[in-house]
Order: C-alpha cells, then sequence, then structure tokens
C-alpha cells in the first residue's frame, strides 16, 4: 500500500503546496531508497526545513533529489542530539522550489529489528517565501512495514550514485561512483565491474567510493559485485553510457558553490568571486574515456582531453572551454575543465555553470561567483 505523506502550507489563498512521501517495505538489515516530492500548488516557496527522525529499528541519511539544485538551491543537513538529522533545502537566490523529487530518504533497517510497523517522522517543518516570510508547515510521519524474513544484501541499486551529484544514473568508464549500504561496506575488499577490478577510494560504514575501470564497454548493461574478502555483499545490474558528467560541489552534495579554483588558484566564493574575462578551474567525473587513455587507480601524470567535445555556459551565456580532461595529480576519474568568465557577464554570487559533453548534460544546481 502506498500512502502519501501531505504536508500544508499555511496559505491564505488558493492551494497547499504539498510533499509526498510513499510508505516502505523491508525486511529487517535491508536498505530502502526512498522519494520525497514536492509539489507547490502555486504556492512560492523558497525554503525548507525539518527534522528528520525516527523509530529505533530505523537508521537514515537523506541523498539529495534532481529539483534541488533545479532550483539552485543547496541541501544541508546536521545530526541532532536526539540521534536524529535536521534537513535544510534554501538558497542565496530568491527563487522558487520547482516541483519533483527534493530528497531520496536513505533509511536503513536493523538486521535485529521486529516485524511490524517502524515509523519516520518529520517535524519542525517550517518554510519561507521568496521575500523571507514564514510558513508554517504541519508534522507528518511515514510508515516503514518490516516483513518477517531476512535480506542479505547490504546495498541497493538506488544507493549507487554518481560521488560528484548524488545522483542515480547510468555508470561510465572513469565515473568515480559512491555505493551507500549497511555498516557491512566497511569491510568491502573488492568491487567488481563486469569482471574488471574498480580501484576502491573510499571505504567506511555505509559507503564505499570507486572508481568505474575505464574499460566498460558503455554499449552493454553492467554487473557490480562487491565483495568482503570471499563473500559477497552484494550485486546491482546498472544500465551504462558513454560519459554521466556531474561537477563537484563544496557541499560535497551536488548543489551550491561549485568545487572551482580562480585564475590565481584560490577557491572561488561570493567574498573571492572570478573577474570577468578570467579563466576558472572546474572539477568533475564521468566524462568517459580520454585521450591519451588514462590507467585505472592512478593519478594522472599530465593532459589528456575528454575523447567527446564539452560546451560550457556560466549564467546563460556560452563561453570558451580551454580544456576538458584528465587532472594532474589527481585520480583518474576526476575531470578538469577550464573556462573563461564571460566578459559581458554581470556581477553574480550565484552564476549557474552548466556543462555539456556530447550530447549529456551535466546535473543543474552549481554555481560561481563572479565579478
Amino acid at each position: 500500500m502506498v500512502r502519501p505523506i501531505l504536508v500544508l502550507l499555511a496559505a491564505v489563498y488558493g492551494q497547499c503546496a504539498v510533499l509526498t512521501l510513499p510508505d516502505l517495505n523491508a525486511f529487517p538489515g535491508q536498505i530502502l531508497v526512498g522519494s520525497l516530492s514536492f509539489s507547490s500548488q502555486g504556492q512560492a516557496v523558497s525554503a525548507i526545513q525539518f527534522d528528520m527522525s525516527g523509530d529505533a529499528a530505523l537508521s537514515f541519511g537523506v541523498l539529495p533529489g534532481a529539483q534541488i539544485g533545479a532550483s539552485v538551491k543547496v541541501l544541508y543537513t546536521a545530526a541532532l542530539p536526539t540521534g536524529g538529522l535536521r534537513v535544510l533545502i534554501v538558497g542565496i537566490n530568491t527563487g522558487t522550489l520547482a516541483d519533483g523529487e527534493l530528497l531520496r530518504p536513505l533509511v536503513e533497517v536493523s538486521p535485529h529489528a521486529t516485524p511490524g510497523t517502524a515509523q519516520l517522522r518529520i517535524g519542525n517543518v517550517v518554510a519561507s517565501q521568496p521575500d523571507g516570510t514564514g510558513l508554517m508547515l504541519s508534522p507528518v510521519s511515514s510508515a516503514v512495514q518490516i516483513q518477517a524474513g531476512s535480506f542479505t544484501q547490504s546495498f541497493v541499486a538506488a544507493g549507487i550514485v554518481n560521488a560528484a551529484s548524488l545522483l542515480p544514473g547510468p555508470i561510465s568508464p572513469g565515473e568515480i561512483i559512491t555505493i551507500f549500504g549497511g555498516a557491512a561496506l566497511s569491510e568491502t575488499s573488492a568491487v567488481v565491474c563486469n569482471g574488471i577490478s574498480a580501484p576502491i577510494l573510499y571505504k567506511g560504514p555505509g559507503q564505499v567510493n570507486a572508481v568505474v575501470p575505464f574499460g566498460l564497454d558503455p554499449t552493454k548493461p553492467a554487473s557490480l559485485d562487491i565483495r568482503a574478502q570471499e563473500q559477497s555483499l552484494g550485486t546491482a545490474s546498472l544500465a551504462a553510457a558513454t560519459v554521466s558528467p556531474a561537477l563537484f560541489t563544496q557541499s560535497s552534495n551536488g548543489t551550491g558553490p561549485g568545487t572551482i579554483l580562480n585564475q590565481d588558484y584560490t577557491l572561488n566564493s561570493p567574498s573571492n568571486p572570478a573577474r570577468a574575462g578570467s579563466v576558472i578551474m572546474i572539477y568533475g567525473t564521468g566524462f568517459g574515456a580520454l585521450n591519451p587513455a588514462a590507467t585505472d587507480g592512478q593519478p594522472a601524470t599530465g593532459e589528456a582531453d575528454t575523447q567527446l567535445p564539452v560546451v560550457a555556459s556560466v549564467g546563460g551565456i556560452v563561453t570558451d572551454v580551454l580544456y576538458a580532461g584528465a587532472a594532474p595529480g589527481l585520480i583518474a576519474g576526476v575531470v578538469q575543465i577550464n573556462i573563461r568568465i564571460p566578459q559581458n557577464l554581470a556581477p553574480a554570487p550565484t552564476a549557474m555553470v552548466l556543462l555539456t559533453v556530447g550530447s549529456v548534460g551535466a546535473p543543474a544546481g552549481v554555481v560561481v561567483s563572479t565579478q
């Protein structure tokens, strides 16, 4: 059964905005990825904050949804002393939140959970309009139906995401991916993609970062096998693609100020904007094969161009791409893109950066500060 959660914004006129989160079904020990969607219903909502908590059988985090970046907002989270999680979606801009998927709650059910119903609660919910006027929202809860039986998979395919955007999608040669799951992932000894070992960059409780081998055939589905010594922690079948680009951000979740260096190699920020006409360095992953070819698991020793062309715009103005390829000194899989800030771009603390590789665009929501 799917029971939508409705969150009503206190609006005097018109319909109320709505958040929707279906109920979930799980076995003890299973990892779930939900979907929290937003519908404005004609209301102007610029920011939302709430606290997420759950019964003892549940532990959770959040992954961004595509509409946070599309609205040029940033996702912030902070652990609460009570064990819950505070979630804030806000931006410098006065634009409104776009309808669609805002968040993907990542829910882990304890392997010792008793069959029955566990609650995922959303409380202390507030929102604001673009002018800063507050809107009160109703607290809500979602049911996680815990089934009898067992589930040994330590992760789900929906928890395999691009490490820069934290969004799901097809994997591509050289893409750095993040695999979210249970605590057993800290014991990972190998990540194997279509029979090829993938370099592991990080492993810890609930998360593994790895680089998709450059030898991946993007014309065929990809099979991912994660192992701890001689034991399989789970397998997943994933779509593959030639490229799946995304840009790294200072928030580490694919939204807001990018991991961008100014021409003097200092970090770009509203207090340290890039000058019009200057060159900035942007970092991303999922840009596909390089020429000359990269070596899996090794730092790039020099320049190597992306095989597909890269097109860029800043603040809606198409601009020059001076270089797109390997990032010397960084692990193969990280891509550096050097572009010029347009001369005719008006100063802006949050100018949208959009990149397209071949015919595939990186997710929106990454910004640069200009003067």
